[in-house]
């Protein structure tokens, strides 16, 4: 069975295989789907599903505004239409995940500096 990272990058390579069109809501009820799925076999949610719900809660950040509308209406108010609305959520991702590396790399180098410091 495929992680769910892969799942996504399946998902974006060839959206109507998995989706019934090419479509941000078609995704958000497919991924709604696969939470329950999950969710009914017993099966606890893995670091990967985590981070993407982390990704799903960053884009109220990106995207200030001020209203209970799920992230996919959020991001689909900021593109031309649902298919452009998918591309855009991937995008996104990417740059979620980037960030998220950056910032990490960041701070191994600030440890790595202090206890290089401290050990002088």
């Amino acid at each position: 069975m495929l992680n769910f990272y892969d799942l996504l990058q399946e998902i974006k390579k060839r959206p109507t295989l998995y989706l019934a069109k090419y479509s941000i809501f078609d995704f958000q009820s497919f991924y709604h789907g696969y939470g329950f799925a999950r969710n009914e076999m017993g099966l606890p949610k893995t670091q990967e599903e985590k981070e993407f719900e982390d990704f799903l809660q960053w884009i109220r950040s990106i995207y200030p505004v001020k209203t209970r509308q799920s992230w996919a209406n959020i991001i689909l108010f900021h593109s031309a239409d649902e298919r452009n609305a998918l591309d855009q959520m991937f995008g996104l991702f990417e740059d979620y995940q980037n960030r998220k590396i950056t910032h990490s790399e960041t701070n191994e180098n600030v440890l790595e500096k202090f206890f290089d410091s401290v050990s002088r």
